[in-house]
């Protein structure tokens, strides 16, 4: 179950990689275009976004892998569950369909990181 886990815990790093770049580095054109912000949206929750999810992929290796403070790995999922919560609700209601598979299948490797690792520490 741990080399399972650790598998899981690198692809979520991988794939909040890109995504939380994209909304840090991404101009308000292209933040526009994606459908991030309106017109005339604020950008600065975007960036936060994106700064989560990048702090996220240290937080999901590097507390488990050190020992140090373990109990960022399974909170770092927690957080990375409710980032998917709010996003498969937000890609909802924009009718976003095609989206939903794929934040469903995150939604379910963040819950079991942070439902394992949470049991490991209480052992």
């Amino acid at each position: 179950m741990n080399t399972f886990l650790w598998v899981l815990q690198g692809i979520l790093a991988a794939f909040f990689i890109m995504p939380g770049a994209g909304k840090i580095s991404g101009s308000r054109e292209s933040h526009i275009a994606d459908g991030h912000i309106k017109p005339d949206g604020n950008l600065v929750p975007v960036r936060v976004l994106g700064l989560l999810e990048l702090l996220g992929c240290i937080g999901i290796i590097v507390p488990w892998l050190t020992g140090i403070a373990p109990i960022l790995t399974p909170a770092t999922a927690v957080g990375y569950s409710l980032i998917m919560i709010v996003a498969i609700i937000n890609h909802t209601i924009k009718k976003e369909y095609k989206m939903l598979p794929m934040l469903t299948t995150v939604l379910i490797m963040t819950s079991l990181v942070a439902y394992y690792r949470f049991a490991s520490i209480n052992r």
